[in-house]
């Protein structure tokens, strides 16, 4: 979000100046045109339109300059006399969303129009909802309000409004709690049936506004802060139910809450009991007893059937969209002390609180992974002392997840998180692909008792448990495959690229090898699971050379599956459009020849296979003598292969048979033979490392999986 600061006093006088200056340059032309007719035109300029018009122009250009920085001016006075938007110093402000053009309309949308819009549609949501016709006093059903709302969700002045017009945070809650009934419904045999696809997503909608309104400068009425409000409504007293709702407001997909809202209220609900009940088993209502001497029963509320009671499931859900909030919660103090970060005492004493409370059985582990995925999105911070201190937490999360959760409660949810921790450590990843160790995370750290082996195990172990999740797959593969490309932008000469393959095919080698040994894993696995892990370990692969291609081809190349530098979430496959995935079957272990396509076409786009003869047309053709599609002559006489990404098939054996054709005698440089050598080097060694020297798999690889 942006927002945009402005000093009233000044350009409230700039602006009427503006307006002055202009209203008299009207007045002059005026006068001029006046005494030009009282004496018949004496210049003959009556009937010439430039000299009249081009300064009117000018001068409108200037009243409409005016006008338009008044719209500014008047909503950024609006918005800071309601409290919603931030000062700084003297200084007030009017928002926009990020991308959004800043003009006096779009202000206008963002600001005030926001909260009159989002006052109507709060009481037009509490009328549909509330109607026997289920239809608001203007015309409009529960779900044509929600898409209605939908258009404004992360608009922090629509939010205030919103929840401002509920009545606070108590009435919202509990609104969330009386919107089920909307989806449910009674057949004729009195079976109960819940539309719970439509209810979650009214739940998204009105997470997303409660996040917004939060990232406003407004505080709901009674209360110093959001966080505050929120902890009161689920513990005031009869009320326990509103726990279901929060969470479930605060895990939506994609809502951003303030980033102190979330790690003071996470603060506050830790120290709220929890047994571990899973979500299934939170019923409409929820009883308790009043008093040990009467023991009298009775109602704590309503609850949203089938939400999580985990105080801490949805905060920490929470940060997986905030990786500010999620580093802020999980290191709250330390420092740096001879090159390390040593956490503070009370670092200390959360994650052991963390790692050691109950969870939701069923979901509860999904918002802590979360937290941890979004807190290693902090290890790529510009500051040296906050990219330690994630990575200390990073490395308590990798400890956490292998050692002390099996490996048959890890959830989709909880792997697709995980793999955005291991892809926020790819550099440390490729490291393990080329037989070393994750070092710079320092896991097991003070723990005598374990090696650098004991590292790479728990490492390698986390890999395997997420590789069956195409998302998490997906995930891991591109952020390794960019790793190992990040040492070579430039190739220069053959050696390079031998060296640029060796890396990048030990990561191929290695995450083959891990895939290939989930899946052998498998065999007693039901057929979806089977088909699950087979589909993630193609997806894998298929990353894997799209990523390299998509470095190598420039633009026009398909960066789908790119997660730069810093991974704040999983790629999630079926997201993305059907142009964008590989097309590609799960290639036979040891023959990765799109890569050697990609190789090949690499040495001859950087220009390292000079000899003219190698790119006679006989060579670029099929057995019936059409030239191959995919290549390029340019007007300096140079070739250029513009493969698809990845090869086809079709490609992949036509490049391959044109370098078999001129490696012998027309690559003098020996491009073709450094690039075999580097991924045949690198995929052997990387499938070594975790199958062993036989290839066959099992368990005689220098790496040891943790299998359960």
């Amino acid at each position: 979000m942006a927002y945009v600061y402005l000093h009233e006093e000044d350009l409230q006088a700039f602006i009427d100046s503006l307006k002055s200056f202009t209203s008299s340059n009207i007045s002059e032309l005026d006068s001029i045109s006046r005494a030009n007719t009282e004496r018949d035109d004496p210049a003959d300029i009556r009937d010439k339109v430039e000299w009249w018009a081009l300064p009117h122009v000018r001068i409108g250009d200037l009243s409409l300059t005016a006008d338009e920085l008044q719209v500014r001016l008047n909503q950024a006075v609006e918005m800071n006399s309601n409290g919603i938007t931030p000062m700084d110093g003297d200084l007030i402000s009017y928002y926009l969303p990020d991308g959004v053009e800043d003009t006096p309309a779009n202000v206008m949308i963002y600001n005030g129009e926001a909260v009159t819009n989002g006052a109507k549609d709060a009481e037009a949501l509490q009328q549909a909802s509330g109607s026997l016709d289920g239809v608001s006093e203007d015309g409009r059903t529960v779900e044509q309000v929600l898409d209605d709302m939908a258009r404004y969700q992360d608009v922090p002045a629509y939010g205030d409004a919103v929840v401002t017009t509920f009545g606070g945070v108590d009435y919202y809650l509990d609104f969330v709690l009386n919107l089920q009934w909307h989806y449910n419904s009674v057949d004729k045999e009195g079976v109960l049936h819940v539309d719970r696809d439509g209810l979650d997503q009214a739940v998204d909608v009105l997470g997303r506004v409660l996040a917004s309104a939060t990232n406003s400068e407004s505080t709901p009425e009674g209360y110093d802060s959001w966080s505050d409000a929120m902890y009161e409504s689920v513990t005031v007293k009869g009320h326990r139910g509103r726990m279901s709702a929060l969470n479930a407001l605060l895990a939506a997909d994609d809502a951003v809450y303030d980033t102190n809202t979330l790690v003071d209220l996470a603060d506050q609900l830790e120290d709220l009991p929890f047994d571990g009940a899973a979500a299934s088993s939170t019923p409409d209502s929820l009883q308790g007893w009043y008093d040990d001497d009467y023991g009298v029963r009775y109602d704590e509320g309503k609850a949203l059937r089938d939400y999580s009671m985990d105080p801490l499931y949805g905060v920490t859900m929470a940060m997986g969209n905030n990786p500010e909030a999620a580093f802020k919660y999980l290191n709250p103090d330390g420092q740096m002390s001879n090159g390390q970060w040593v956490p503070g005492e009370q670092s200390k004493k959360r994650w052991e609180l963390l790692t050691g409370r109950e969870w939701d059985s069923e979901v509860g582990l999904d918002g802590f992974t979360a937290a941890m995925a979004g807190n290693s999105a902090m290890r790529g911070s510009d500051n040296a002392d906050t990219a330690a201190a994630a990575t200390w937490t990073v490395a308590r999360s990798m400890e956490f997840a292998v050692d002390q959760v099996p490996f048959a409660s890890y959830t989709e949810a909880m792997k697709e998180n995980l793999s955005v921790v291991v892809a926020n450590t790819a550099e440390e990843g490729v490291d393990v692909a080329y037989g070393g160790y994750p070092h710079g995370l320092g896991l097991y750290q003070g723990d005598d008792s374990k090696t650098d082996h004991d590292d790479r195990n728990l490492y390698s172990t986390l890999i395997y448990r997420l590789i069956d999740n195409e998302n998490a797959a997906a995930t891991i593969a591109s952020a390794f495959t960019s790793a190992a490309m990040e040492e070579y932008p430039n190739i220069t000469d053959s050696g390079q690229l031998g060296d640029k393959y060796d890396e990048v095919g030990s990561v191929y080698g290695y995450l083959d090898a891990i895939g290939s040994e989930r899946l052998t894993d498998l065999k007693e696995a039901s057929t979806a699971e089977k088909k699950a892990a087979t589909d993630a370990m193609g997806t894998m692969l298929g990353v894997t050379t799209t990523v390299l291609g998509a470095g190598i081809a420039g633009p026009g190349a398909k960066l789908a599956w790119s997660v730069g530098t810093t991974v704040t979430k999983p790629i999630m496959v079926d997201q993305l459009a059907p142009d964008d995935l590989p097309d590609v079957d799960v290639p036979e272990t040891g023959s990765p020849t799109s890569l050697e396509a990609q190789a090949y076409a690499e040495a001859v786009n950087r220009g390292l296979i000079t000899e003219p003869e190698a790119f006679n047309p006989e060579y670029l053709q099929d057995d019936s003598g059409q030239p191959y599609i995919w290549y390029t002559t340019n007007p300096d006489g140079t070739t250029t292969f513009n493969l698809d990404n990845p090869p086809s098939s079709e490609q992949d054996a036509q490049v391959h048979s044109w370098a078999k054709a001129i490696h012998t005698e027309h690559d003098p440089e020996g491009a073709i033979v450094d690039a075999n050598r580097g991924i045949n080097t690198g995929v052997s060694r990387g499938q070594r490392l975790v199958q062993g020297n036989d290839g066959e798999g099992g368990k005689d690889g220098v790496i040891a999986i943790k299998r359960d």
